[in-house]
């Protein structure tokens, strides 16, 4: 059996911290309280008062709102290494989101005193908030594009291939976790068209359809669909 990843493994691997050195990632250890969350659960609420920083250190997670007639748009689907929260200090907002586990997940907690103190002994960690803040509104943008120029079948193609972040064991690119649901609350869309749509994928070869698991077995393919 294989040792369990420390925590120290972890915080290694988050962009922000890149350009601390090793005794200066033991005080950030030190510093950073974690705890784990089950697939399912919502640990942040849109009502929550506090300002506080997540960093997320395995796992996935979405960020969704709902309007007042009770449906669901996600906004955001987050992976391993992404930093995230309600703290106006370092330009993060929920914008009146909730945030829940999408798969097993680590996740580190600060509150805006942890964080002003990182700041305050390694600057450099800022400047890595602000590149990771450009990088997300980079991704806002470009969905915004896909939603203004692209029909449904496009955007579901270029979401499939945004969202396989590992390969299956015939190599092909992967998404696991996400259901039809899913899918559709990041799209704005309903389920039955999601459903609708997959099936002609599967059907031309494109993908290959699990539980909570799709293949790309042609990833070119739904490429040159956008392309076109």
């Amino acid at each position: 059996m294989s040792a369990p990843t420390s925590k120290l493994t972890y915080l290694q691997t988050v962009d922000i911290f890149q350009d601390l050195s090793p005794v200066q990632m033991k005080d950030v250890e030190a510093a950073v309280p974690m705890f784990t969350c089950e697939p399912g659960r919502i640990f942040y609420r849109a009502e929550e008062p506090a300002e506080v920083l997540f960093i997320l250190k395995k796992g996935e997670i979405v960020l969704s709102r709902i309007n007042e007639d009770g449906k669901r748009l996600i906004t955001s689907t987050l992976k391993a290494g992404t930093v995230f929260g309600e703290m106006p200090l370092v330009g993060q907002h929920m914008h009146s989101s909730q945030a829940e586990a999408l798969t097993d997940c680590l996740i580190c907690s600060m509150s805006r005193r942890d964080v002003l103190e990182l700041i305050g002994r390694y600057p450099v960690i800022a400047l890595r908030i602000t590149e990771v803040l450009s990088e997300r509104l980079r991704n806002a943008e470009e969905r915004l594009e896909e939603m203004a120029f692209q029909g449904l079948r496009e955007r579901l193609a270029s979401l499939l291939l945004r969202l396989a972040s590992e390969t299956d064991w015939r190599g092909n690119p992967v998404i696991r976790g996400l259901t039809h649901q899913h899918l559709a609350e990041i799209l704005g869309t309903y389920r039955e068209t999601i459903s609708t749509t997959l099936a002609e994928f599967r059907a031309s070869g494109l993908i290959e359809v699990g539980r909570k698991r799709i293949s790309l077995v042609d990833p070119a393919g739904l490429r040159e669909m956008i392309d076109r």
